[in-house]
């Protein structure tokens, strides 16, 4: 079947699109290729790259990875087979850019589909998301979400709330701690005036879950900072840090480095393990192409030793991403911190205090022992005071 890649309104690519294996065949005609995802337009300028190849690579990450918390029986109540397929169930639209698939000769516009200002069902979607054990089944309709390409191992869901679409993450580890280390991100980043995206804590179907809203418009799409990096080639006397700053400056984009520089310093605070290259990156105008400004600090929750039992917690050091170092000592990164010393550590002053009261308030739904709060405390209070001392 021939397809047109769309982004917004812009005809990008003439596609033949395999509907039985959601895959990608053929490309027929480039009409606009400076409108592609970054990964393909960086792609189409190496001539080692297959393009079709890195279409098809591009597309099938839109969807929901296959190593997502239960997926097994998510896709089970969803009545498909893998999720790929789930990408041809509304246009391989997202609410995280605007890119979208439709037939050649078929008469569709994106204000008539889009999620941003369309609405769509999600509590049923939402229900088996989060649940282990669900057996119910969705319809065709309620299959119409912009669900179909949430990326990540959490559970998670988009919802409509007073008109603004909010997206909803359970949990991962047994620890149920990540919507309350969302929050405590979120508290930092406010009291220290860090450039984020705000999340709250929720109960839903008694389970706890984080809450923030889309920060992308409708005229915007995320670019990763892995895409980013990787669309230019780096000098070897210049370091990963130095290499994507460059490029952002390049692109005139605001407070590159203060914005890039703060998330690493609330990842040293909170001992975040999951900074990987697609968990930040640049907005971009999908009309004119500018890059318009960091993305705000978000996905914090693989944070606070989490991933450990409490007689493992251990806050006096560790190791986090960094670019492209995945193995990196904490205490490593701030040394690479030009910015640091504009950070006002005494905005802190009893956030461990509130981050205890949070911690005892929703100790039901993580069944954390007093002794695990204690040693959390503890812990956050020891990482504050430690960057204090590097100041």
């Amino acid at each position: 079947m021939k397809c047109i890649l769309m982004n917004k309104n812009t005809p990008i690519l003439l596609l033949e699109y395999n509907t039985k294996y959601n895959t990608i065949e053929k490309i027929y005609d480039i009409y606009n290729i400076e409108y592609v995802p970054l990964s393909v337009y960086n792609a189409n300028k190496n001539i080692s790259k297959n393009l079709v190849a890195e279409v098809n690579k591009w597309f099938r990450n839109r969807g929901i990875p296959s190593w997502r918390k239960n997926i097994e029986k998510l896709l089970e109540n969803l009545n498909v087979s893998t999720t790929e397929e789930l990408l041809n169930k509304a246009y391989a639209l997202s609410l995280s850019d605007q890119y979208w698939i439709k037939e050649q000769d078929r008469q569709i516009e994106w204000k008539d589909i889009n999620f941003f200002e369309n609405d769509f069902k999600y509590k049923a979607y939402l229900d088996i998301s989060l649940s282990n054990s669900s057996d119910k089944r969705l319809n065709q309709a309620e299959l119409k979400s912009p669900n179909n390409t949430t990326d990540g191992m959490l559970q998670k869901g988009w919802i409509i709330e007073n008109g603004k679409r909010v997206l909803v993450k359970g949990i991962y580890q047994p620890s149920r701690e990540e919507p309350i280390n969302e929050w405590l991100a979120s508290e930092i980043c406010r009291r220290l005036d860090f450039y984020h995206c705000d999340y709250s804590i929720d109960i839903i179907n008694n389970r706890i879950v984080s809450k923030c809203e889309s920060f992308v418009t409708s005229d915007e799409e995320i670019i990763s900072a892995y895409d980013i990096y990787n669309s230019e080639k780096k000098s070897n006397n210049v370091t990963d840090l130095e290499h994507y700053i460059n490029i952002l400056e390049k692109h005139n984009v605001p407070d590159a480095r203060k914005n890039v520089e703060n998330m690493f310093v609330l990842d040293f605070i909170i001992m975040n393990i999951d900074r990987h290259m697609k968990n930040f990156g640049v907005i971009r105008n999908v009309n004119t192409l500018e890059w318009v400004r960091t993305t705000p600090i978000f996905d914090n929750g693989e944070s606070m030793q989490c991933d450990k039992l409490t007689s493992e917690i251990n806050f006096t050091d560790g190791k986090g991403k960094f670019f492209t170092n995945t193995d990196k000592k904490y205490s490593e990164m701030l040394k690479k911190l030009e910015t640091i010393r504009e950070v006002d550590i005494k905005k802190l002053e009893g956030i461990v205090t509130d981050y205890k009261n949070v911690l005892e308030k929703y100790q039901p739904y993580t069944d954390a022992t007093s002794e695990r709060i204690r040693k959390l405390c503890f812990g956050l209070e020891k990482r504050i005071k430690k960057l204090y001392e590097k100041e």
